[in-house]
């Protein structure tokens, strides 16, 4: 999730290029859009050099904070700027990754299928988005746009580019409103859609007869272990240790807090617990599940979705990858599942999260 629909489009296509093709990459250059950071400290001797390729990255700016963390088979290896452990970062659409997970516990309870209509479990009448079915919604093929085109959601999106305030603040009434009076455009090719996983996320709390929060909190984030992880539905839900986003040039942002469209993008996270999240993936609770199978094809050749997970077939290795953006954070998930490693970067701005985590992973998790 993002700012603007137009931005967030061109974002997501880039990502799946970029992770295509940098598995060579040794370094990475700052957009042009971004403040130019001052000289970095000197390094600690106890710095190791992946400390340093962190601090050097984002240290600089006394508002910026960013954590991250490479896994390999000898264990964790973290770094952070201006954070700690106990820093909470939005995460943004990596929450579509656990709303997948939720699809994937959801089918094996016998509650939903793949095949099961929109319309089935939430109440959209006769509406186009009442027959897209589960599996279309989390493979981003579903004819639903990014977000809703109403005009008060596209005056929203207009004033959080200029003000930097939240976005969107649906109750659930308002989200199925939307629903019922948008119109699908099918495509050829994938249209990454936060509308999408909202719908869908409350449409699995729907068969399960509870609420989205009560559902992510008892199926996922409780079992997998992610105790610092909230789910910011109203303002009062932004956790203390909210670290506070900023724009690409450092304005500040107002915190997201997205009411019924939380199931896109709305948890706030800590760095161990997407490290938690990374691990049961890899060789823990997760590492069988049905969501991180490609089950449809994604942006090119190489690419396919799991249950919204992004699937990359490279000449090196295959990564299960998803990123994620607010309106003042960044984030990235890359994992290995083959090699048993992973990398996770979290910042506390609009910028590029996937290209230096991509680094982070090659340089730092496969020595």
């Amino acid at each position: 999730m993002g700012t603007s629909r137009a931005d967030r489009i061109r974002r997501t296509a880039a990502a799946a290029v970029l992770v295509a093709g940098a598995f060579a990459l040794t370094g990475c250059v700052a957009s042009p859009a971004e403040p130019v950071a001052q000289s970095s400290p000197p390094a600690s001797d106890a710095e190791s050099e992946f400390e340093r390729d962190v601090r050097t990255q984002y240290d600089g700016f006394e508002w910026r904070e960013a954590a991250a963390a490479v896994i390999n088979e000898d264990g964790v290896e973290r770094a952070f700027v201006g954070a700690d452990e106990e820093t909470v970062f939005e995460i943004g659409s990596i929450t579509k990754t656990m709303t997948g997970q939720l699809l994937a516990e959801a089918i094996d309870r016998g509650e939903v299928t793949l095949d099961d209509r929109l319309g089935d479990h939430l109440p959209l009448g006769d509406a186009p988005a009442a027959g897209v079915t589960l599996r279309s919604l989390a493979t981003h093929s579903s004819g639903l746009p990014t977000d809703p085109t109403d005009p008060v959601t596209t005056a929203a999106l207009t004033e959080a580019e200029v003000s930097g305030a939240n976005p969107f603040e649906y109750s659930l009434d308002e989200l199925l409103a939307l629903a019922r009076t948008e119109t699908l455009t099918p495509s050829d090719e994938p249209v990454y859609s936060n509308f999408a996983a909202a719908l869908l996320g409350q449409a699995l709390a729907a068969a399960a007869g509870t609420d989205y929060d009560t559902l992510l909190q008892e199926r996922f984030l409780d079992p997998v272990g992610l105790d610092d992880a909230v789910l910011v539905q109203a303002p009062d839900d932004v956790p203390g240790m909210h670290a506070g986003g900023h724009r690409q040039d450092g304005r500040p942002v107002e915190a997201w807090a997205i009411g019924a469209y939380s199931p896109a993008g709305g948890i706030d996270a800590t760095l161990d617990d997407l490290v938690t999240y990374a691990q049961a993936v890899l060789d823990g609770p997760l590492s069988d599940s049905a969501a991180l199978e490609p089950i449809a094809p994604g942006w090119n050749k190489n690419w396919q979705f799991g249950y919204f997970w992004w699937i990359e077939d490279g000449p090196a290795r295959v990564l299960t990858v998803h990123e994620g953006q607010t309106g003042g954070f960044s984030s990235a998930l890359l994992i290995d599942r083959e090699a048993g490693t992973a990398s996770i970067l979290l910042v506390n701005q609009i910028t590029d999260p996937i290209e230096p985590a991509l680094r982070y992973l090659v340089r730092y998790a496969e020595d």
